[in-house]
């Protein structure tokens, strides 16, 4: 309720022709009919459980046709209704510009929420794209270092190809009596070979832990994040007000039955 208008004071007794949908000049057949329809209308025994509002309004429609259907009681309303009425137009005037003023907030309220929302969402997405962007640029350099590694063997294997076919070229042109000091060199490098597969092969083992480490990072790093989005988005619905909820139960409505 806005301050600055204060709520006025409600008239004191009921518009009751407002309240059957007449005029003041309606006939007692028009109000009898009005009576019926409204009464049918709301009646308690004909609403789901608990539905208050359908009761009071039956009771407020029963209350203005036992005035008006009584002539006497009648004429005493009629004189004073022009006054009474507009005092209703007044009060009803006052109580729709609140309903349109909360609904103006209620509005502002709803659009300032998807505001944040529509906010909070395109920060998710960029976080998201610079995530990609960085597993990106690790998968890549990743795949950069793999082809240096490849491109390496490669330029070994052929020098040592290359290195080989020298000293078979060489082998052939010695003589017999060369041979067994061949055999020992052979043998000699056979070694070399065998301890340079295994310091190759400790290589890509030791390579292969690293690879395993940075991927576990990465899990972790994914994992954190996720966390973290979240329990922000945890604590921004925490932070937002809960509107109380009233419950209302069937044994509160008291109300006459349709005879």
């Amino acid at each position: 309720m806005d301050e600055t208008i204060p709520e006025p004071e409600p008239p004191k007794e009921p518009d009751y022709y407002t309240d059957l949908g007449l005029q003041q000049t309606a006939t007692f057949a028009e109000i009898k009919r009005a009576h019926h329809s409204l009464a049918k209308k709301h009646h308690p025994d004909k609403q789901a459980p608990g539905k208050c509002n359908d009761a009071h309004e039956f009771r407020r429609t029963r209350e203005a046709y036992e005035v008006l259907r009584d002539s006497s009681k009648r004429l005493m309303y009629d004189k004073h209704y022009p006054q009474l009425r507009d005092q209703w137009v007044q009060y009803r005037a006052w109580q729709e510009t609140q309903h349109r003023r909360e609904e103006r907030r209620r509005q502002a309220e709803e659009a300032r929420r998807l505001a944040e929302e529509k906010q909070a969402a395109k920060e998710l997405a960029e976080q998201e794209a610079k995530a990609a962007e960085e597993r990106e640029a690790r998968r890549k350099a990743e795949a950069e270092r793999h082809a240096r590694e490849k491109e390496l063997k490669e330029r070994l294997a052929e020098e040592r190809s290359r290195e080989a076919a020298r000293k078979a070229r060489e082998r052939q042109e010695q003589t017999a009596r060369a041979r067994l000091h061949l055999q020992k060199q052979m043998e000699a490098e056979r070694r070399s070979e065998e301890a340079m597969q295994r310091a190759r092969l400790e290589r890509e083992i030791a390579a292969e832990e690293r690879l395993k480490t940075i991927r576990i990072e990465e899990k972790q790093d994914a994992v954190r994040q996720n966390w973290t989005s979240m329990r922000e988005a945890a604590e921004h619905r925490q932070a937002e007000p809960k509107q109380p909820v009233t419950q209302h139960h069937a044994a509160d409505c008291v109300h006459p039955r349709l005879a």
